[in-house]
């Protein structure tokens, strides 16, 4: 059994009820508070406060000097790597728990911020909250890179401060982001930027991203029009979105 520091108030709460043989509901009755109230103090949304550790003196027979040591205990643990580690790990169960109740498929903009908040999915360098669109997030180009003149030999190029694509050229160059996409969510390129789009450009990068990857993203864009296309470092390039999965993919041996 984890150590009392280790457990929130909440779920010390949650075992002293149960060690009663009581439902919340009927430990919420006798406390003198609303299910919903509890429940919330139970999962962590509400905070325990001094006064519901009076309540439940009578209820569960504890008392107000044992949940003020609980608090004090926990709100230390929280703050070692080992408490920071164990909440996020809560945080992720409980995004994919309230996915699979809201019956989510394709990630809209505040459940990737969701998401990423929770460190479920994690993108590195952050992304910037203008780069999370309405269903999914804009990357941008990598530093350096690879250009193909019309004699095809590859040349090492570097996107900072700018870098041009003439007519006819090509460049392969990775993303600025890593992505790490992990259990339960694939991630889905659906194209170039809006600023790329009506540049005449053709591209090419893998299309799904399936867990386990945690890597950049690889571009190859070809430049088709009669303009020459500037190319920098950071500016956004793929359009990305994610699905939750009603469960993991089934992979061949």
């Amino acid at each position: 059994m984890p150590a009392l520091g280790t457990k929130s108030p909440g779920e010390i709460l949650e075992a002293k009820i149960k060690d009663k043989n009581l439902t919340q509901a009927q430990a919420a009755d006798r406390i003198g508070i609303t299910r919903q109230y509890l429940n919330g103090i139970i999962n962590g949304k509400y905070p325990f406060t001094a006064d519901l550790g009076l309540k439940l003196t009578e209820p569960l027979g504890t008392t107000p000097d044992f949940w003020n040591d609980a608090i004090r205990e926990f709100e230390s643990f929280a703050d070692t790597d080992a408490g920071q580690a164990q909440q996020r790990a809560k945080d992720r169960e409980s995004l994919v728990m309230d996915f699979e109740l809201q019956g989510v498929r394709a990630l809209v903009d505040h459940q990737i911020d969701s998401a990423l908040q929770a460190r479920h999915l994690n993108i590195e360098p952050p992304l910037h909250r203008d780069r999370i669109q309405a269903s999914y997030v804009l990357l941008g180009f990598g530093l350096k890179g690879f250009l193909y003149g019309a004699n095809g030999q590859a040349q090492p190029v570097a996107t900072k401060p700018s870098l041009t694509l003439r007519r006819g050229e090509s460049l392969t160059i990775p993303t600025h982001e890593k992505i790490n996409v992990p259990a339960r969510l694939r991630a889905r390129v659906y194209g170039l930027s809006d600023s790329l789009a009506d540049k005449f450009l053709s591209w090419n990068c893998v299309s799904v991203l399936d867990a386990p990857f945690n890597n950049q993203l690889t571009l190859g864009l070809t430049n088709n029009g009669p303009f020459e296309v500037k190319i920098c470092h950071g500016d956004p390039c793929l359009m990305v979105g994610f699905e939750f999965l009603s469960q993991e993919p089934v992979r061949s041996a």
